[in-house]
């Protein structure tokens, strides 16, 4: 096999493989169950989500990775972030508005739903899990999920 077939060979299973392990991180860990939020975790998680978003639009992939988890940052490195992002979630790498649910939290792990309309004007949802490192929340993984508009109180 060439080594053009081979990058190309690798380049293909890269995006699958990004995505599948981001479906394993999206999953709460622990048993103790989520309940909503206070008033300043949703603000902190809020405000981490915003701020990736933001970086987003700016074009800061860099930026945007800082707000990824330990574990995340382990398995990627920033340039494959940001194939990632931009091959398997463009509605987000490149999005016109998001709104954000409510967020629920186990003092370990937090879950919010966010609403993103895309250039093109397509709205999707997502569910972000994040994790509590040290005493800062971290994205521990993004899922795109099926809601309707009428199910997710977006602000």
């Amino acid at each position: 096999m060439a080594d053009a077939d081979l990058r190309c060979l690798l380049r293909a299973a890269a995006l699958p493989l990004a995505v599948c392990l981001l479906f394993y991180f999206v999953t709460p860990t622990t048993d103790r169950p989520l309940r909503p939020s206070s008033v300043e975790v949703s603000r902190q998680v809020r405000t981490v989500v915003e701020s990736q978003f933001a970086a987003f639009r700016d074009g800061d992939f860099q930026r945007a990775y800082s707000f990824a988890s330990a574990e995340i940052q382990q398995q990627f490195t920033p340039q494959a972030f940001e194939r990632m992002v931009k091959d398997g979630y463009p509605v987000i790498a490149y999005w016109r508005t998001v709104a954000f649910g409510s967020v629920e939290d186990n003092g370990r792990e937090a879950v919010l739903d966010v609403s993103v309309k895309g250039r093109r004007g397509a709205t999707r949802f997502f569910r972000y899990v994040l994790i509590r490192e040290a005493d800062h929340w971290r994205i521990r993984g993004v899922q795109e999920v099926r809601l309707s508009p009428t199910q997710g109180q977006f602000a």
